[in-house]
């Protein structure tokens, strides 16, 4: 979803995408001519865009206009961060300015949001139709008659998330009526993970946002799922403190969900009891049905053990089903990153687990939005599955005496071949041997021999062999994918 096209201007986003490619690293000593050819544009639509935003940064900065010229050409460093750029672009926005007046004032209203932006109702309609397509994709409307958001509540909250973490990340603070100090302590004490910096601004983001839904009385729905986490939150004693009031048991419960609802990879990186806690807090009798099955499906010994860092994204978006009876959204999908590779052998399988799985609660979900399901962790579960296709590796024995000549060069040239596993005396996939070597009385599938010293001659020969060997054990594998 392109965010920049709901909210900014047309000259607002010529602007940034211009900032965006000059803030690339490659992207240094340029001319305008220069950039008007990355830009794919002529010389003076690109002038004028450079000009502007010149301006912008002059301002903001309050540098001297020739000072700033000369570091935005040259990148030494850009005199104001991408993200703060964008930010201050944004909060120029008449919709973004619009979502915060809606969530912010105590009784918003249209018609005093219009005279305090000069702007009139059909202005705001004509300019939330691109907005209500991003609403749609989080089940949730937009009420202009009161300026209030409909739909599940714990979908309202990702979507406010989304775009107020697309429009800052972390290099502003946009919520004038909570502190951050305040919400600093607060994280600290209902947060039951360790986050890294850029992660701790993101919680403190969402409990922000929280805190002003509920401040308008719009509380998480009872849900038996969320219910269990804070028991099991509250029984393993992960918590430091207690939420401030007004926060329900539900509206903390569920910010904790959203602390373990993102998929990560860093389970070597965390405190050695972080994955044990995480998957007791997400294991429950339906979701252990379901990652069972899942497990069971895309297994595959050549591909080795399912690890720890798959296992728990899978789990967490399992878990997320059953909380939302059905897909959910999850802000990483949302904000960057591009689409991953989802191969169709293993949708096809995560599909059958679908089929297998009860149609009565609490899997209904599971069935009504079964293709969401299957390509978010095909999403997750191809990397596995192609691990031994990408990696296949060649075990190589050498039927050569090492007393003669040459063998030296020969075993180096094999064991220096990236995909060479190794250089063994068992269960080789292939035997290099000589002319007169006992490994001519072997399949010829299995040997090359020749006059395998002589390796400046027979190198390319040779070469083509270990390929071929490489190509038969990925044929073997690639009926298991």
């Amino acid at each position: 979803m392109d965010y920049t096209g709901i909210f900014l201007e047309r000259a607002d986003q010529l602007k940034y995408q211009l900032y965006s490619l000059m803030a690339r690293p490659y992207v240094k000593n340029m001319t305008i001519t220069d950039l008007a050819a990355l830009m794919h544009t002529k010389y003076q639509p690109t002038y004028n865009v450079f000009q502007e935003l010149l301006g912008d940064l002059v301002g903001i900065t309050g540098e001297r206009r020739n000072v700033v010229r000369k570091q935005m050409l040259t990148a030494s460093p850009l005199p104001l961060s991408l993200d703060a750029y964008r930010s201050y672009l944004v909060r120029q926005s008449i919709v973004y300015r619009l979502i915060d007046y809606a969530i912010t004032a105590p009784a918003p209203s249209p018609g005093q949001f219009c005279d305090r932006e000069f702007v009139s109702r059909s202005t705001i309609s004509r300019k939330l139709k691109p907005l209500n397509d991003l609403m749609a994709r989080f089940g949730v409307k937009m009420k202009l008659a009161k300026l209030t958001f409909t739909g599940n509540e714990m979908n309202i909250r990702y979507f406010l998330y989304t775009v107020y973490w697309w429009a800052h990340r972390g290099s502003y603070w946009p919520f004038e009526n909570v502190t951050r100090a305040s919400l600093h302590e607060e994280c600290g004490q209902i947060g039951i993970m360790n986050e890294r910096p850029v992660t701790q601004w993101q919680m403190q983001y969402f409990l922000a946002i929280s805190h002003l839904r509920v401040g308008k009385n719009q509380r998480i729905a009872p849900n038996p799922f969320l219910a269990e986490l804070d028991t099991r939150v509250n029984r393993m004693h992960l918590r430091a403190g207690t939420p401030r009031a007004p926060f329900s048991r539900m509206d903390t419960a569920f910010y904790n969900f959203f602390q373990i609802s993102q998929p990560r990879f860093d389970v070597h990186s965390r405190p050695p009891e972080a994955p044990l806690q995480e998957m007791t807090l997400l294991t429950n009798g339906s979701s252990s049905q379901v990652i069972d099955a899942v497990c069971q499906a895309v297994y595959q010994p050549s591909s080795g053990d399912i690890d720890v860092d798959l296992y728990l994204n899978m789990m967490r978006v399992i878990f997320g089903y059953l909380l939302f009876n059905g897909d959910f959204p999850q802000a990483q999908d949302v904000v960057g990153g591009g689409r991953t590779e989802r191969d169709p052998a293993v949708v096809a399988k995560l599909a059958a687990v679908v089929d297998g799985l009860p149609s009565a609660p609490p899997f209904a979900g599971f069935h009504q939005d079964a293709a969401a399901f299957t390509d978010e962790l095909a999403c997750l579960v191809t990397p596995y599955i192609r691990r031994c296709i990408r990696n296949q590796q060649v075990r190589i024995k050498l039927d050569v005496d090492p007393a003669i000549e040459g063998y030296r060069d020969l075993y180096h040239f094999l064991d220096c071949t990236p995909w060479i596993a190794q250089v063994t005396e068992d269960h080789a996939d292939m035997i290099v041997g000589a002319d007169e070597s006992p490994a001519a009385s072997l399949p010829a599938d299995f040997t090359w021999y020749a006059n395998a010293l002589d390796l400046p001659v027979y190198r390319e020969s040779l070469i083509h062999a270990l390929s071929a060997v490489r190509k038969e054990k990925q044929a073997v594998l690639a009926p298991e994918v």
